[in-house]
């Protein structure tokens, strides 16, 4: 029954983002870990980070060889997701303060638009790095800019003005939790956000591009109701991820010659 449910709630979740350019990401996602459960014998233990509502349980879930762990920073979001009836468990967490899983417990770690979010993000990029099993694949889906450092100067300055209660920072305030949304306070390039992941010993071997405008005019969203648009738009972007609005990165940690699997015993409780 909790199967049938699963399935029925990812089909009716999958038909309402068709149109939009902002979850097509997703469905490459799923044919990726599906290629990837293909290979193994064993189920393939997915960390999805920043889970929201359940997006990737809504592509993902229902699918056998594959176990999925969502964490997340607000419960609202907790919430949703567990109406996926996808994810073997659901933690609520600040990455500020590391991840609550043994080193070795994944074998792939989905971040999806999480680090412009982030104080730490050099940290949690290591972390990611720990709790990742040899040679576990890392997916991470940013938004960049062409003019980051500017972008941030001008979201800092306007932060200062006006900074909405709901909202917040999470670089100068602690009292995460009466919030209902984190406030963006790192703009990244493409060169930028590539070379992040690689200073924590992450190796890319791919970077491709979704979408080329971040969609705050109307007539975009009208765009894509277009059939034509939206695969002109996703032609162009993995073309040319340079120019793209939204890059996903895909990166491996480093198969070590000798290395020990860790215990699992932590991300399952």
């Amino acid at each position: 029954m909790k199967k049938n449910i699963s399935i029925g709630i990812a089909r009716k979740a999958k038909e309402g983002f068709a149109n939009r350019l902002k979850f097509a990401h997703f469905p490459f996602l799923r044919e990726t870990i599906l290629r990837e459960r293909r290979t193994g014998s064993v189920p393939l233990r997915v960390l999805d980070v920043g889970c929201g509502p359940g997006t990737l349980a809504s592509f993902c879930g229902g699918q056998g060889g594959c176990s999925l762990f969502g964490i997340d920073l607000w419960p609202n979001q907790l919430m949703q997701a567990a109406e996926k009836h996808s994810y073997e468990a659901l933690l609520q967490v600040n990455l500020v303060n590391g991840l609550p899983f043994s080193s070795g417990s994944f074998d792939i770690i989905v971040c999806n638009e999480v680090l412009m979010y982030l104080p730490n993000a050099d940290a949690a990029l290591k972390e990611f790095y720990r709790v990742l099993r040899e040679d576990g694949k890392l997916f991470v889906y940013n938004p960049i800019n062409r003019l980051p450092k500017l972008c941030s100067i001008a979201k800092r300055f306007t932060r200062r003005i006006y900074q909405e209660q709901e909202s917040i920072a999470l670089d100068v305030q602690s009292n995460w939790k009466q919030a209902e949304r984190a406030c963006r306070i790192t703009y990244y390039s493409f060169q930028s956000l590539n070379e992040q992941i690689r200073s924590a010993s992450f190796h890319i071997s791919d970077t491709t591009g979704f979408r080329l405008f971040r969609n705050r005019i109307r007539l975009m969203k009208v765009l894509e109701n277009y059939t034509w648009y939206r695969r002109l738009v996703l032609a162009v972007a993995a073309r040319y991820p340079r120019f793209a609005s939204d890059i996903l990165v895909v990166s491996h940690k480093k198969t070590v010659a000798g290395a020990q699997p860790m215990s699992l015993d932590k991300a399952a409780a």
